[in-house]
């Protein structure tokens, strides 16, 4: 008997940022900024990004004292600048695949600054990840954009 399950879940998050659709495109592709709000910023753990088609995006980080270590590792699949980027992506929780995704985000202008759609197809693996728990990391992430912008980083 096989305790291996499967979990399909797609998640649509929506922002409207008050900076114009180059700006917050920017925030996703130089790795600096992209860093500040995806990691956290600190210099804990490995972070790199290689933004253009089948390159990698790769995180390594452990919760403090001694937690869990967590693999984030990303390819880009397709990016039209300023307009969309889409990618695959799968994690690891000491070394356990939790899960797999395909993720779009797409940028619009619009009157209020620039609207980002994350769109976000994951497959959940074996009990060790939730949509809920990936849909509350992802919101905290897209909320962590908004200062740079406000702050004229990024």
């Amino acid at each position: 008997m096989s305790n291996h399950s499967t979990k399909h879940d797609t998640m649509v998050l929506e922002r409207v940022y008050p900076a114009d659709v180059a700006r917050v495109f920017a925030a996703w592709a130089d790795p600096a900024a992209k860093r500040l709000w995806f990691t956290g910023g600190d210099d804990e753990g490995e972070y790199a990004l290689d933004f253009r088609v089948g390159g990698r995006e790769f995180s390594r980080a452990s919760l403090p004292n001694g937690g869990d270590e967590y693999v984030y590792d990303a390819v880009y699949q397709d990016i039209v600048p300023e307009q969309r980027i889409v990618y695959t992506n799968h994690m690891l929780r000491n070394g356990d695949r939790i899960s797999v995704s395909l993720t779009s985000v797409h940028f619009a202008a619009v009157a209020e600054g620039t609207r980002l759609t994350l769109t976000e197809h994951g497959v959940y693996l074996d009990g060790l990840d939730e949509p809920e728990y990936r849909r509350q990391g992802i919101a905290e992430q897209l909320e962590a954009i908004a200062p740079m912008l406000d702050g004229g980083e990024g």
